[in-house]
């Protein structure tokens, strides 16, 4: 089995200034150096030729000038993408209109139609590499159009080689610029399939339910775990995701869900599943929407994370039954940790005792002692209780508001997994109620 990296994927690099489009910059890189190689070769090829100075200005304007021009013009669009594929095609023409001026020099031509359309092909496609080739036969039709036809095709050896070199490094320019983009993308690629195992790992071993739904509440994918509840025919993509839940909660679980991918809100839901074999299980589910950032803006899909609280659930409502009777019970009951601090205690105890229940939560059992009894008394009996675990017998007590009256009286201690004791329950009551019941009072141990 392949080892699954649960390393977090590396942030992308950013190699373009804040805002803007890569294709602008890099486009700019490349245009205005590619052209300033150019004016030199044209430059060595208008001074060999003894061309004006009409020449050198419209070189130097197309050259050096214009790939400035057309950066801060992609920069500043609204559509800096849309705006720089509209300048590859402006360089073709105006690059056209240029070897048409200037002779048609087939070494010039040749590299100029070369590099334009490459350029284009690249990010466009055959499709574009044609419109290239015809804005750069509109540009030639142009100038001749105003400027007349010639024709020069010749080049001196040292600009023919140029121009040979320039395809050349420009072919390979470019090519390093795809290389790049390339790793770049099996580097994204590679990222996302390590995510991808990632969280379909954590959702595979998850012992909480993950799921994926649709817009209308369908399943599109169910973690494994969903297997130990359902049957797989209850799991198939496309089938009502709310089929197994507990009749009560279906309609107000699947409202919860369609109100989530209306509003894109995260929502709580509680509702109860019944497994294969009939058993109602009670889950806390969490809604969470995802997609609403597509362009129209609408809920792709939502993200269940259920939790099996049944035990707790369960827990709770015994809890509160034992709650309820205690509350019910006509003995005095005190609940204390180990190092004597009161818990807990019930109705019957204020009742007895007159001490309410917050003025002796928190305290420590001593408080509610009274002198009728020495110290070495209380000692003793939680000495017992610490060695034998249980101990009652009769005792004298003081009410609140100062009346004696004789109790009966239990002490109990609970221990924890490891044998050491965590708390300790007393249970007593006024003697004369105890001995009305049962007819006579238990020993003092």
């Amino acid at each position: 089995m392949s080892e699954i990296d649960l390393s977090p994927p590396a942030a992308p690099r950013r190699n373009t200034p804040s805002g803007l489009h890569r294709i602008v910059w890099m486009n700019y890189a490349i245009r205005a150096g590619s052209f300033l190689y150019c004016f030199l070769v044209v430059g060595l090829h208008g001074w060999q030729r003894e061309l004006g100075l009409a020449f050198w200005i419209a070189a130097a304007l197309l050259f050096i000038a214009y790939p400035h021009v057309a950066y801060v013009r992609a920069r500043a669009s609204g559509r800096p993408k849309a705006a720089e594929i509209a300048n590859l095609y402006v360089d073709a023409g105006l690059l056209g209109a240029f070897v048409a001026a200037i002779g048609f020099p087939l070494w010039i031509s040749y590299a100029a139609a070369f590099a334009t359309t490459l350029n284009v092909t690249i990010l466009r496609g055959v499709q574009g590499g044609l419109f290239s080739l015809a804005s750069f036969g509109a540009g030639a039709a142009l100038s001749i159009a105003f400027f007349g036809l010639s024709y020069s095709p010749e080049t001196s050896t040292v600009v023919t080689f140029l121009c040979i070199a320039g395809s050349i490094g420009y072919a390979c320019w470019i090519g390093l610029v795809v290389h790049q983009q390339n790793q770049r993308l099996l580097a994204a690629r590679e990222a996302l399939r390590a995510g991808e195992n990632r969280y379909r790992f954590i959702a595979e071993h998850a012992g909480d339910l993950i799921a994926l739904l649709d817009a209308d509440a369908r399943w599109l994918y169910s973690s494994p775990s969903y297997g130990k509840i359902l049957d797989a025919g209850d799991l198939e993509p496309g089938i009502d995701a709310f089929r197994r839940v507990h009749p009560d909660d279906a309609d107000r679980a699947r409202t919860g869900v369609l109100r989530a991918a209306a509003s894109g809100k995260a929502r709580e839901l509680s509702m109860r599943l019944i497994d294969r074999a009939g058993r109602v299980r009670q889950y806390r589910t969490r809604v969470q929407p995802v997609g609403q950032d597509e362009p129209d803006g609408k809920v792709k899909a939502l993200v269940l994370v259920s939790q099996d609280v049944t035990d707790l659930h369960e827990s709770e409502e015994r809890l509160l039954l034992a709650a309820h009777a205690l509350e019910g019970m006509t003995e005095a009951i005190v609940i204390t940790s180990a190092d004597g601090t009161i818990v807990t205690v019930n109705r019957a105890f204020s009742e007895i005792t007159g001490f309410g229940r917050d003025d002796v939560l928190g305290n420590h059992e001593r408080t509610i002692r009274n002198a009728l009894q020495p110290p070495e008394f209380y000692d003793e009996v939680y000495a017992v209780v610490t060695r034998e675990g249980y101990w009652s017998g009769t005792t004298w007590a003081r009410r609140r508001n100062g009346a004696v009256y004789r109790e009966w009286r239990s002490v109990r201690s609970v221990r924890d997994a490891s044998g050491a004791v965590s708390h300790f329950v007393m249970v007593f009551c006024e003697a004369g109620a105890e001995k009305g019941r049962s007819g006579e009072l238990p020993a003092q141990a």
